[in-house]
């Protein structure tokens, strides 16, 4: 232990520096009041001091004023040197704060029993203080243990009342842990499911793939669906099974998450269903008005009169009905099964071009500029001709369609860096789209008017389609736009490992 030993009377401070080194202690010595209570404000201060009462600059009694009345307290027992013997000086240096005090000339015997108690003191206090400090802690553990707790809590509650099943397993497939969404829709029994293999539980179920390739190691998480189809209703789960595995990829369990897509099969078969019901009830007498019209126009005009004009009328008109029911139709098919990749590799050019003369075709009486840009060599797409050329006729009969200026101009660019993309952008100058429907434009039977007017022709279901599409080829499509400065329709598609890297773009037309 170190001890501070304060005296201004040389020898007298040898003296008791010698005395205290020869029992043992480190002693750092001061000659006056202001040198002790510098010392004693250092970090590394000693625990236990010897003060002299009378000593210049500061005398014992001020320095032990100043340690205890310290803004940063220390633990600092005090022991006052004094010649002084009265009861009532005594007293005034111990409410000054000394722990003790020893008479000059001081006795050996006595001193070293003072300092032992002041030592003990000293390590008491340390004990106390690291007592109080382990305490702390252990109370600041048991506060986040507290909250752990509480949060898991919330956590589990928040799973059992899940409206999607969550099944965990252990690494041999053992059922650990299911909620009660899982219990319902997978039919475990609600107290006995802990330990049945996964395969037991998925028995009764059919599986988009089997379950010993999907468990197999490789691929992290994986999605399948599990029906019950031969049942009246049927049941339909969409389900992901995720791999947990440590650091070291030692696998430590299975999470598989089931979520019931019954109803939503449901909806999507009764829209089919309605769309073919009512595609196929306007077709047929469509086709009928259409002949009868044909045969209508095979007669000279002189004959007709004002007729003519309205065989004219009912035959646009007529035209127009035939183009909903193929959209109807178009969309049925895309809706009523999941768009599937069809692996071809497609020179890019000729699909835009033939696209581009479509639209232009389709509306002989709009003033419409539709240009484009390609780059300066061939560029092939990993994607069908018939995909590319949908998504394109979509996008530039849009911008057509819904052009306001005069003329509509379209542009329509392929950009092709040094990654494995293209980047297809289709612009124009029409009103714009508001931000709110930046992404509800891709949602079906969306279009943006004023009021639903049914001035512009069309189902809004085109760009839904477009979006089906990428997505299938796991791309997907985005809008910007200002409101009177038209919009920017971008999406991407893979490249073809066959096509080269090309940065210069020209224009064709």
């Amino acid at each position: 232990m170190r001890i501070l030993a304060a005296e201004d009377d040389a020898p007298s401070r040898r003296l008791l520096e010698a005395t205290l080194t020869r029992w043992g202690y480190e002693v750092i010595t001061a000659s006056d009041g202001q040198q002790a209570w510098d010392i004693l404000q250092r970090e590394d201060s000693p625990q236990l001091a010897v003060l002299d009462w009378m000593m210049p600059k500061m005398d014992g009694v001020d320095v032990c004023r100043q340690v205890r009345d310290s803004p940063q307290p220390r633990l600092i027992y005090i022991i006052l040197l004094t010649t002084k013997d009265l009861r009532e000086d005594i007293v005034a240096g111990l409410r000054a704060g000394a722990d003790d005090y020893i008479t000059k000339p001081f006795d050996r015997e006595e001193l070293r029993a003072r300092v032992q108690v002041g030592a003990r003191m000293v390590d008491i206090q340390a004990r106390l203080a690291e007592g109080a400090r382990q305490l702390e802690a252990e109370q600041q553990r048991a506060r986040h243990l507290q909250e752990i707790m509480v949060e898991r809590e919330r956590f589990d509650a928040a799973v059992a009342a899940a409206s999607d099943g969550i099944l965990m397993m252990d690494e041999h497939n053992a059922v650990t842990s299911a909620n009660r969404s899982a219990c319902r829709l997978l039919n475990l029994p609600a107290d006995s499911w802990h330990g049945v293999s996964l395969s037991a539980a998925l028995k009764p179920f059919h599986l988009s793939s089997p379950l010993e390739k999907l468990l197999q190691p490789g691929r992290r998480t994986v999605s399948l669906e599990i029906s019950r189809p031969d049942t009246r209703p049927p049941l339909y789960l969409d389900a992901r099974l995720t791999r947990i595995q440590s650091p070291s990829g030692v696998l430590e369990g299975v999470l598989m998450t089931v979520r019931d897509i019954t109803m939503e099969r449901h909806v999507q078969s009764a829209r089919a269903d309605f769309f073919t019901m009512v595609s196929h009830k306007l077709r047929t007498p469509l086709s009928i008005l259409g002949g009868y019209l044909a045969v209508c126009s095979q007669i000279p005009p002189e004959r007709l009169g004002q007729i003519s004009r309205i065989l004219e009328v009912c035959d646009k008109e007529t035209r127009h009905l035939m183009d909903l029911v193929e959209r109807l139709l178009e969309f049925k098919s895309m809706s009523t099964q999941e768009m599937e990749k069809e692996a071809q590799q497609t020179d890019v050019e000729p699909v835009i071009s033939k696209a581009v003369a479509t639209v232009r075709e389709r509306y002989p009486l709009r003033k419409a500029s539709i240009s484009v840009n390609f780059p300066s060599k061939p560029v092939m797409a990993d994607v069908s001709a018939t995909h590319l050329s949908f998504i394109l006729d979509k996008l530039l009969d849009n911008a057509v369609k819904f052009g306001d200026k005069d003329p509509t101009e379209v542009t329509v660019t392929v950009e092709s860096d040094f990654s494995d993309k293209l980047r297809f952008f289709v612009t124009d100058n029409g009103p714009g789209i508001p931000h709110e429907y930046f992404d509800r434009v891709f949602e079906g039977f969306v279009q943006v008017e004023n009021l639903v007017t049914g001035q512009v022709p069309g189902l809004g279901v085109g760009l839904l389609m477009t979006r089906q599409i990428l997505e299938a080829y796991g791309h997907t499509i985005t809008v910007t736009s200002r409101l009177g400065d038209g919009s920017t329709f971008c999406f991407t598609m893979t490249k073809s490992q066959a096509a080269g890297d090309q940065d210069t773009l020209h224009d064709p037309t």
